[in-house]
Formats: structure tokens, sequence, C-alpha cells
């Protein structure tokens, strides 16, 4: 992966597209729908962030968000159903490491949409960009402890567990134990 691969993918976010979904930037007309899931206690439990308190604090993540795709770095995509344009949850990049050819992946689902594979076809057009587009190595997912659901998540979709960073992070007032989900270029390809 290099910074010209990274900048031209990032200052111009692609639509991204499934059977049922739309992947796409957020804007500020999706306000109500993301505040809708970022309220929601279930949807932040096993995450660093508090459930949003009112529209105020969802606007200031739209305009983080904004201002990251201005600035051709990387972020989040709405996942958006193609049936009626409702905003169920994101997903996109945590972190990317350009020189070790790396990207950490993070999601978000509205609790209305769990188990009906919406997540699963996010994610799988996500790793396209990541290992096609981008050409990384590797594909991680930091999972809380805990957090069962997210674990079964990423092992379906192809990811191997590689280790526990104990009481790696203080979320919420209290030390947390990391658990560190990855995917090679080369398991991704054998996948597909």
């Amino acid at each position: 992966m290099d910074d010209l691969l990274y900048r031209n993918l990032f200052s111009n976010l692609p639509v991204l597209q499934t059977e049922r979904l739309l992947l796409r930037p957020m804007t500020d007309a999706d306000l109500c729908d993301v505040n809708e899931y970022m309220s929601r206690e279930e949807v932040s439990r096993y995450l660093r962030w508090t459930p949003h308190l009112n529209l105020r604090e969802t606007k200031g993540y739209l305009e983080f968000l904004q201002k990251r795709y201005r600035k051709g770095l990387h972020a989040d995509w709405g996942i958006v159903l193609k049936e009626n344009g409702k905003v169920i949850g994101n997903c996109g990049f945590t972190s990317v490491d350009i020189t070790n050819e790396c990207c950490e992946l993070g999601y978000v689902l509205s609790p209305d949409y769990w188990g009906k594979g919406y997540m699963d076809e996010a994610l799988s057009a996500v790793l396209d960009v990541t290992f096609r587009k981008l050409e990384a190595n590797r594909a991680v997912l930091q999972i809380l402890e805990g957090n069962e659901a997210s674990v079964r998540f990423a092992v379906r979709n192809g990811f191997r567990f590689e280790g526990r960073e104990v009481d790696a992070l203080m979320v919420k007032g209290s030390y947390r134990t990391l658990l560190r989900y990855a995917m090679l270029k080369s398991e991704y390809e054998e996948k597909k």
C-alpha cells in the first residue's frame, strides 16, 4: 500500500454496493437515522463511546466524519438500506498503517437490524476495498472481551484470533481487555 493509493481512495470516498445495501459517506441529512442507533445503550455497550444524549452530539460526530472526508483521511461509510434509504449503521477504517500495510476496521449496526446479515454484506464490501483497492496485507478487528456476538461475527467472516491484550484500554472508567482478530490478504483471496 502506498500513500498515493490511500490519498486517492479517501479523497473521494467511493459509494459501495452490495445486494441490499449502499455504503456511502454520511451527510447532515442522516442526522436522525444515525442518532436513532447511536443513542441506544446496547449499541455502545462494548465500544469506547457512550450513547449519544441528543441530536447535537450526533451532529458533532457527523461533522467529525465530514472533516475527515474533506481532508482525504480514512473514515466510516454509512450503511444504507437500498429499499428505503435509511441509514442503519456504519462500517469502515478505525486506523490505517500505510508503512505496515495494515487496516483496523470497525462497525456499528442498529439493533433493529441485527441477525439479518447486513453487517456481513457491509464488511465484505469494506474488505474488498482493504485488500483489492488499498492493497493492504492485513485487516484487524479489536474487540472488547465479553462481546461474544462480535467475536462470532469476526470468525464467521474469516478472521482468526491472534491474542489478548489484558487491561489494554480504559473504557468508561474501567480497564478492559482487547481481543485481536486478523485476516491476511492471502487468507482473504483464498476465502474468495
